[in-house]
């Protein structure tokens, strides 16, 4: 017999970024199950304890936290509330969860040096460096306690399994129940706004950089063919009409791609100076997302061989085929 989702339960966080508030799943399982915690800020965990007395449970009742993703909105509280509870995720999670000074001096090394092959300027190079210390200053060192992967089951969540949808992070889990066809997303898909595909370093030395846009709409498409009845968002409104979300959100790619290949002038350019031109007014107040969304879509064209890189001078180029 195949096991019927149990009870879930949505808990909205705030949060001091501009995603605004950050959804979190209480599941009432054989084991009691957080997934995500929101940020490590007195709002939030105030907030998340008066949720959880409204039905009737304390963060010590708490058995198990899965976590969708390593980022800060969503893994905040490990440590605070919930250090005595079994930690679970995807292994890409670990190091930025326990802020391993080896593993945080290496991104930090590796954008220095991937930006500034971008032409990107040193003090945006800076800035972007400066705010993901600041991210992370919302978050604990409390690491995972269980790394789980693709087809995983979770002790304690019968009927539910780990898809991998890597993309918005190199560390994103979905979790999925198959009877029930529900899907608890976090960042992967959002109703309101499109999940930017971020940036990240390779994880080790035999990894090339993660093409994040292309892994993010093949995650896109394997939960389009999962034949979904509802996906719980990590942020807004629960989705219903995944088929339609989609359609919108790969329209929107080939947009963006469009119109980013229509202003690749026949001499090559930069990806920054492409991001200058394609985002003028707020390229400086978000450097990162900006430079993530203009890689990812070059990215894209590239694999259809619409537009070639080269390299001239240590700088990256980019030319129309």
């Amino acid at each position: 017999m195949i096991a019927k989702a149990e009870t879930i339960e949505k808990i909205i966080l705030p949060t001091p970024f501009l995603v605004g508030p950050v959804n979190v799943y209480l599941i009432k399982g054989e084991l009691l199950t957080l997934v995500d915690t929101g940020p490590n800020s007195a709002d939030t965990k105030e907030v998340l304890k008066q949720s959880l007395n409204k039905f009737g449970y304390s963060p010590k009742d708490i058995d198990q936290v899965i976590l969708t993703h390593h980022h800060p909105d969503h893994v905040g509280l490990v440590e605070d509330l919930f250090s005595h509870a079994r930690i679970v995720g995807h292994k890409k999670s670990d190091a930025w969860l326990r802020k391993d000074i080896t593993f945080t001096t290496f991104i930090e090394k590796y954008f220095y040096e991937f930006f500034r092959k971008h032409h990107v300027p040193s003090q945006l190079i800076e800035k972007m460096v400066e705010a993901n210390r600041q991210f992370l200053s919302y978050t604990g060192r409390k690491g995972l306690d269980i790394e789980v992967e693709e087809g995983d089951t979770i002790e304690g969540l019968p009927g539910w399994k780990v898809i991998e949808t890597p993309g918005h992070a190199q560390s994103h889990i979905s979790l999925f129940h198959e009877a029930d066809k529900l899907l608890i997303g976090g960042d992967h898909i959002i109703s309101h706004i499109s999940s930017n595909a971020i940036l990240e370093p390779p994880y080790s030395d035999d990894e090339e950089r993660p093409h994040t846009l292309l892994q993010y709409r093949e995650a896109l498409q394997k939960c389009l063919d999962l034949k979904l009845r509802k996906v719980y968002s990590g942020h807004g409104e629960d989705i219903v009409d995944l088929q339609r979300l989609l359609e919108i959100r790969f329209k929107e790619h080939e947009e963006k791609a469009k119109r980013l290949k229509s202003i690749i002038p026949n001499e090559g350019i930069s990806s920054f100076e492409l991001c200058k031109l394609y985002f003028p007014h707020i390229y400086q107040k978000q450097p990162m997302l900006t430079m993530s969304e203009i890689i990812g879509h070059l990215d894209l064209l590239e694999s259809r061989g619409e537009i070639t890189t080269l390299t001239r001078k240590g700088l990256i180029f980019y030319i129309k085929n």
